[in-house]
């Protein structure tokens, strides 16, 4: 029997950590959290400056909580190795509550990463539980679940059922929100640039209108800031056609250009710092395409430890940290791979560290990080999966890179003056960049949003000097027009809420997957858009409670937060006035469904102002007259929130209404697109969009006691669909739901079922014998490893039978 008892808590971890231990230790996963608030309980006390959480634990987690109990009487010691941020310390907190353990001893052990050295280290030297980070992580929980708990009920009584308000995702949830009414309310503006062919000897090149009459050529958005200071005046904006081409002209008309204040540089350019949280979540996404859950979920694959061939072992360092940090040892080591892969040219004097600028930052430790940079990423091929590897030779890479020379340009900036025949000043600029040494982009160059620069290089110049005059070859002009702020992508919404200091390392992929699994926002090529359901509970919480989604408020939260888990400040009166301060919001105000005003819309009934409206069935927008109830006017709402009439919206006369025979419009809605009656809000009638897949129901073909009806008592087979869970997750079910229930979780091959014709599951990837099973008969066939998958395709029901 082991003297020693470790918590950790995963499964993977517990093994991995077992083997380093030997034969005295014996690891026991906690399964995450252990104790949990209930679900039907508000469950906070207050009693003066002192705050109380009443805590249960869940079923899910009581066989785990029995099994720790049970070991923790039968050790001489245990120790609590979870995780070693504010989450990973409140779980080992809970887990010596309810397995009895001393929470004074020094019982608890921290690491950050999972490697033979680390771990023994990291168990020679446990300490105390650390009381503040435990205090941080209840006030945390309990400021949430007072948003949650006492504000989510207004909701459920003046907009809709089931829907919730939360303390960080309401944030959230406001910025994609007001995005989206800014990309709506945007008015696209032109406005022209000149570009002229000069030519020195027989070396042509290109320059840029600079300024004409003194005055800076520049952009509308430019423009409008100098307008803010009022230096507007100094500047040119051409905003037509017809100007450029009088600009073009007085070019054409310069007899002499003169190059005149020529400066020359050499630029370096640094590396990116190792990984944070945030910025590997961001990265992912721009290179590999990953969601911030998804990144999350592998690099805890990376982190837990992964079998190499000799050991398991964790490939990289923890992945929840706002450090930038990387320890002595590990820059020892990847100067080392440096100066062996690339050579001495490539290889720095002395170790390149970085500082954190991250505002509370709650975790004082290193970077994301291999924990060995000699495990190099091609030798990982056979160990890894497509996600794994990927996101192992993303961190490899920036991590190496870090330790890597400066790239190097040479770059040269020269203006081209000349005096058209009024005598007036034109000038022209020429850029250009030349990679003189590549250094750390060798081996990798960080990605950009689309509302960023990149790291792009310019196009190189002759050798020119003041004075050199110059031939003017061609001008021409170039028109643009303004374009509005780009929808958030995941990498930028991380970007923006770690900017505000809105959440944690720990929190960032949640926040999005909250918002997506509750259906307020939806993801199409990678871009958040809000629904309509998200967009009105922005618009409830800014009309009744601000302060939820007022990002300076929520900052301040956190703020405060940091300053519990520093230590500095007592976790019970943050809570306490947190909590009388919401109920003060709920008893003062009057909080009621939201009526937003159309400008310029006209009730087609009395001729009054119109408002936009939320159904709570249908989870649409629709325009009411104001004066509802004594007028029942209404419009529908186009997708962009505008009022429009049936007829612009183009309704499908084959596709009938099921209640009322009428043509039918198509929409998206939270479970896909659906027809709906072109005479909503007063008829309900809808049609679901069916995605089928080419198989009928097997179930039902089959039919109850093996008869040839389908179950239930139907009297037609259903077919298989493609759809959606109400977590956004995509599945396979007969139509017939709920008459018949049969349903599969992946995507089917195309081929059927040589025994019953139903559709089979894809063999287990890199299987040397593929075999696919039957979701219905378990019938097993051999098929090719990349044998094709089902292709979905549109049906709409009622449009077909009218065919027929």
């Amino acid at each position: 029997m082991a003297k020693n008892l470790v918590i950790v808590e995963s499964p993977t971890k517990a093994k991995t950590i077992e083997k380093y231990l030997g034969p005295d230790y014996r690891v026991l996963a906690s399964y995450g959290h252990v104790r949990d608030l209930p679900r039907s309980d508000f469950a906070i006390d207050i009693n003066g400056d002192a705050a109380l959480l009443r805590y249960e634990i869940p079923k899910s987690s009581s066989k785990h909580v029995s099994a720790i109990r049970k070991e923790a009487k039968l050790a001489d010691h245990v120790f609590l190795a979870t995780d070693l941020d504010r989450e990973g310390e409140a779980i080992a907190w809970h887990v010596a509550e309810v397995a009895g353990v001393d929470t004074s001893d020094s019982n608890r052990v921290v690491f950050a990463e999972i490697t033979r050295d680390a771990i023994l280290a990291a168990f020679a030297a446990p300490r105390r539980i650390a009381g503040h980070l435990v205090d941080a992580q209840q006030a945390r929980r309990a400021v949430d679940r007072i948003v949650g708990y006492r504000l989510s009920p207004t909701l459920w009584r003046n907009v809709a059922s089931g829907i919730s308000a939360g303390r960080v995702q309401s944030v959230a949830l406001r910025l994609i929100c007001d995005r989206e009414d800014e990309i709506r309310g945007f008015t696209a503006q032109e406005y022209w640039s000149l570009h002229g062919d000069f030519r020195r000897d027989a070396e042509p090149f290109a320059a840029e209108l600079l300024s004409a009459d003194g005055l800076r050529v520049t952009n509308p958005k430019t423009l409008s800031e100098r307008a803010e200071k009022g230096t507007e005046g100094r500047y040119l904006l051409i905003g037509d056609a017809e100007q450029a081409a009088a600009l073009a002209d007085r070019s054409r008309q310069v007899r002499v250009w003169t190059v005149t204040d020529v400066t020359r540089r050499e630029i370096k350019r640094s590396p990116s710092p190792p990984f944070t949280t945030s910025t590997l979540q961001q990265e992912a996404e721009r290179k590999l395409g990953f969601s911030a859950s998804r990144t999350m979920r592998v690099a805890q694959q990376l982190y837990e430890g992964i079998n190499v061939g000799n050991e398991t072992v964790g490939l990289i360092t923890y992945m929840r940290t706002d450090s930038v940090n990387v320890a002595d040892s590990a820059l020892a080591e990847l100067s080392q791979v440096v100066a062996e892969r690339h050579g001495d040219k490539y290889t720095l004097d002395k170790p390149r560290r970085y500082r954190g600028k991250t505002k509370g930052a709650q975790e004082a430790h290193e970077a994301i990080r291999p924990t060995s940079a000699w495990r190099l990423p091609g030798s990982l091929v056979r160990r890894l999966d497509r996600d794994q590897h990927a996101l192992y030779e993303l961190i490899w890479k920036r991590t190496v890179a870090t330790q890597m020379t400066p790239a190097v340009f040479d770059s040269l900036r020269a203006d081209l003056v000349g005096t058209d025949a009024g005598h007036a000043e034109l000038r022209y600029r020429a850029t250009g960049q030349v990679l003189r040494f590549d250094g750390f982009m060798a081996l990798y160059i960080e990605g950009s949003d689309d509302d960023e620069e990149g790291q792009g290089t310019l196009a190189g110049l002759p050798n020119l000097e003041d004075g050199q005059q110059l031939v003017l070859t061609d001008v021409r002009g170039e028109q643009h027009f303004t374009t509005p702020p780009p929808r958030f992508t995941g990498s930028s919404l991380v970007k923006v809420l770690e900017s505000e200091g809105i959440g944690r390392p720990s929190t960032y992929a949640s926040i999005i997957q909250v918002l997506i699994s509750r259906e307020y926002v939806r993801l199409e090529q990678r871009r958040f858009f809000p629904s309509p359901l998200g967009e009105v509970v922005v618009a409830y919480l800014k009309q009744h409670f601000a302060e939820v989604v007022d990002v300076s408020f929520t900052a301040n939260m956190e703020a405060e937060l940091d300053e519990i888990a520093e230590g500095n400040e007592a976790w019970g009166p943050v809570v306490g006035q947190f909590l009388a301060e919401v109920d003060d919001w709920i008893a003062e105000r009057k909080p009621e469904r939201p009526r937003i005003p159309i400008e310029g819309a006209a009730c087609p009934q009395c001729g009054e102002a119109m408002e936009k409206v939320f159904s709570g069935k249908s989870r649409q927008w629709f325009a009411s007259c104001h004066r509802w109830p004594d007028c029942k006017g209404t419009m529908p709402l186009d997708v962009y929130g505008n009022v429009t009439t049936v007829e612009q919206l183009h309704p499908d006369d084959s596709v009938a209404c099921p209640e009322c025979g009428k043509g039918m419009i198509r929409r998206d809605g939270r479970y896909g697109p659906f027809y709906g009656c072109q005479d909503y809000p007063n008829c309900k009638g809808i049609i679901n969009v069916e995605k089928r897949i080419g198989f009928a129901c097997p179930k039902c073909k089959q039919g109850e006691g093996g008869a040839s009806a389908p179950p239930g008592g139907g009297d037609r087979i259903g077919e298989l669909t493609e759809r959606l869970s109400r977590y956004g997750k995509p599945f396979y079910g007969c139509n017939r739901y709920p008459d018949c229930d049969f349903a599969m979780w992946t995507q089917p091959l195309a081929q059927a079922c040589p025994n019953c014709g139903g559709p089979l599951k894809p063999p287990r990837k890199n299987a040397k014998h593929p075999v696919a099973v039957c979701a219905f008969c378990e019938e097993k066939v051999a098929v090719d490893a990349d044998a094709p998958r089902v292709v979905a395709e549109e049906y709409v029901p009622r449009r077909e039978e009218a065919a027929v």
